[in-house]
């Protein structure tokens, strides 16, 4: 398969999907890692390239509250996953 029908092949897989941010996110980001042929995301030690890091929001009144960046990779991005809703 060519490099432009790997492309659409993995646009048509993924257009359209209704199903939910959290079942689909992981899955979109490592079948992107493979089409790019870049290396996908994988537990270490360092926690450098990851998915569900985890942080600490720090809010205006001084207080904290746990959350999770979807996907990390140190000196690189931080990537949130969102679900696009259908215009009305």
């Amino acid at each position: 398969m060519t490099e432009q029908e790997q492309a659409q092949a993995f646009i048509s897989r993924w257009q359209g999907v209704s199903a939910t941010e959290l079942a689909t996110a992981q899955s979109f980001a490592i079948e992107l890692c493979e089409l790019l042929g870049v290396e996908r995301p994988h537990p270490s030690p360092e926690q450098r390239y990851e998915f569900e890091r985890p942080i600490s929001f720090q809010h205006g009144d001084g207080s904290t509250s746990p959350g999770r960046i979807d996907l990390y990779r140190a000196g690189c991005f931080v990537w949130e996953s969102k679900k696009l809703r259908p215009a009305s």
